[in-house]
């Protein structure tokens, strides 16, 4: 206890300007000894009485159990990895970056937010979720319980904390009733409720099924099987938690309608992955009305950043783009930006700085939901430059290596914000802009968006040899998409366009009785009405003149994904069965290169555009295959 205090004390003293002047004046004026150790009794005191805000303390009294005993158990491995995805998907607080910890606890269960970030939960509750359960179903439950107390963080309501604090003040838990005036407890159902709404959300859009765990059925209810093992009333529930059936029940209610809205944010997701954006946008704009998350801005964002590009493309040439940025979408993509040669009158177009402006807009929007997230903020840097607001792109990317100065994306997009930076201050940036991506590169040798910018820039210099040597790794390395600016890199090289029957070796088969272009109808009628999802998206902006409105199907049964345009099959997603999940490998090894690869949370999408279909990846293994109409 004591070792603990003195760490804090001491790390005070580091970080505070004004105890370090009064270290110097205790040490240089005898006569301060005996202030100095009142005041450090002061410290010690206070933190004695607040210790139970920090992690660290219950790591303290009750051990890490992912360090401890907890080493060889696998549900430790499977709760970190839910809680890296739920986190992802969370609204976040100012100044608390979620942290998980597993206290190695005995006795009953916990799961408690506390006010330093810092989410503890116990081997009682890896027990609750898993036994019996397996790591499928388990992992859906603790996604739930985690997505609770990050709702709690977000909102600022440490109310299990301050219940404990207050039990520990006033004695026994025999005294709750009488305790329940103390820490308000209708305010504290209320919130209890919200976090409820937020976290069946969060596993949600994490990717982990609720419907089994807020069922009607008692045998599909998590929140029932929770209160028996937990000894909590079904009907009653306790001071300070309302009865477990009615949180079902308004989970039920309340979420139900977001849930089902779900499938328009998969769905911007697998249009995206395509480069249908007009349509993705959409899909997305039509989620945020029922969910305005940070995500889902992001999302919108990148989707309008990459019209930009495609409308810069077409309408001022290839001859234009010289380097590749980062961006992301909740799943992430790589977006390309160009070097202009001249004014840059590409932000005189209407639709470029159209889509320019709401790509910066959402990703505002992001920003300000999430203080810690990475992805807005590439995307803004990289928006940014495109607007030729370097300082701006430079800022943003500040903002990541703050967080992470080893982060490759920013280092990357800061590189080339800095080089046009210093384009249109009359400096030469460039050879410094070289310097940063080769540290960039000695970091991560397989990144070829700086690969490639190393290249340019070599080639800028003159240093011939050294743009050869970047160029061949670009072309060479397994993960560089097989697009324009591998055709661009294959010219610089060889003098030509590489052979387009290059690593083409089939696809994979589509499930039967679906065609792609087929009249939606028909299938409706074999798989049953009861399975599809319909939803009017589209745009309603006046100042643009794009007003339009189309309807989206959403079929979902056996492990196939359905999505419809106006009744015609656009796209089809195949769930890879357990047996089918092959290693990522040696799926690129059978199909070759891909077109174009997009980066997600668990993997990556591997897109061959051409053939029209695209592999999704989880943790290494082919999860499913997106089958779409392909370029002819």
């Amino acid at each position: 206890m004591v070792q603990w205090h003195n760490q804090k004390f001491l790390e005070v003293s580091e970080t505070s300007p004004s105890v370090r002047a009064f270290f110097k004046k205790v040490l240089t004026h005898r006569r301060h000894i005996l202030l100095f150790f009142l005041f450090f009794l002061t410290v010690i005191f206070d933190l004695n009485s607040q210790n139970r805000d920090y992690t660290q303390w219950w790591i303290y009294n009750h051990g890490d159990y992912a360090k401890g005993e907890g080493k060889n158990d696998p549900r430790v491995k499977w709760v970190f990895g839910v809680f890296e995805r739920v986190k992802d998907a969370a609204d976040k607080a100012e100044g608390r970056l979620p942290r998980l910890f597993i206290i190695n606890k005995t006795q009953g269960n916990i799961a408690m937010e506390l006010p330093d970030g810092g989410i503890i939960i116990d081997p009682g509750t890896l027990g609750i979720c898993y036994d019996g359960a397996g790591r499928e179903l388990g992992n859906s439950r603790m996604a739930f319980i985690l997505g609770h107390e990050l709702a709690h963080l977000a909102n600022k309501d440490y109310i299990h904390h301050e219940a404990f604090m207050t039990l520990q003040k006033y004695g026994d838990e025999k005294k709750r009733g009488e305790l329940a005036g103390d820490f308000k407890i209708a305010e504290v159902k209320t919130k209890e409720i919200l976090a409820d709404q937020k976290g069946a959300i969060y596993a949600s859009m994490a990717g982990y099924p609720i419907d089994t765990l807020v069922g009607e059925k008692e045998k599909d209810n998590f929140l029932l099987y929770w209160a028996r093992r937990t000894g909590i009333s079904d009907a009653s529930g306790d001071p300070g938690h309302p009865a477990m059936r009615k949180r079902a029940e308004f989970i039920r209610s309340q979420v139900s309608a977001v849930v089902k809205q779900v499938e328009l944010f998969k769905a911007g997701v697998l249009l995206f992955q395509v480069g249908s954006f007009h349509d993705a946008a959409a899909a997305f704009i039509e989620f945020s009305k029922v969910y305005p998350a940070r995500e889902v801005f992001n999302n919108i964002g990148a989707c309008y950043l990459n019209l930009a590009l495609d409308v810069i493309q077409m309408k001022f040439g290839e001859e234009y783009y010289r380097f590749r940025l980062s961006t992301t979408i909740d799943y992430s993509t790589t977006a390309e930006t160009l070097h202009p040669r001249g004014e840059g009158d590409y932000l005189k177009d209407k639709d470029i700085a159209g889509y320019l402006n709401k790509a910066v807009e959402y990703f505002q929007m992001a920003k300000a939901r999430d203080v810690h997230d990475r992805a807005c903020r590439y995307n803004l840097g990289a928006a940014s430059i495109l607007r030729k607001e370097y300082a701006e792109a430079m800022a943003a990317c500040d903002e990541v290596l703050k967080q992470d100065p080893q982060d490759i994306d920013a280092l990357n997009n800061k590189a080339i914000a800095f080089y046009y930076y210093g384009q249109n201050e009359g400096m030469d940036t460039t050879q410094k802009t070289i310097q940063t991506l080769e540290t960039a590169h000695r970091l991560k040798p397989t990144n070829n968006e700086v690969l490639y910018n190393l290249a340019s820039l070599k080639e800028k210099r003159n240093r011939l040899s050294g743009a050869k040597l970047y160029w061949e790794m670009y072309l060479t390395l397994p993960t560089t998409p097989r697009d324009n600016f591998y055709n661009y890199a294959h010219n610089k090289l060889y003098g030509k366009d590489p052979s387009r029957s290059a690593g083409l070796t089939g696809v994979p088969r589509m499930p039967d009785g679906i065609k792609l272009g087929e009249d939606f109808s028909g299938i409706e009628k074999k798989w049953g009405k009861d399975h599809v999802d319909t939803y009017k998206i589209g745009s309603q902006d006046k100042d643009n003149n794009d007003n339009w409105s189309i309807n989206l199907q959403v079929m979902v049964k056996d492990g196939i994904r359905l999505l419809a345009l106006d009744n015609t099959v656009e796209l089809v997603e195949k769930e890879s069965g357990p047996d089918e999940m092959e290693e990522i490998d040696k799926v690129l090894e059978r199909f070759g290169p891909p077109s174009k690869i997009v980066r997600h949370t668990g993997g990556n999408f591997y897109v061959y555009k051409e053939r029209g279909f695209s592999i999704k990846e989880i943790e290494g293994k082919a999860s499913s295959t997106i089958f779409f109409e392909g370029m002819r």
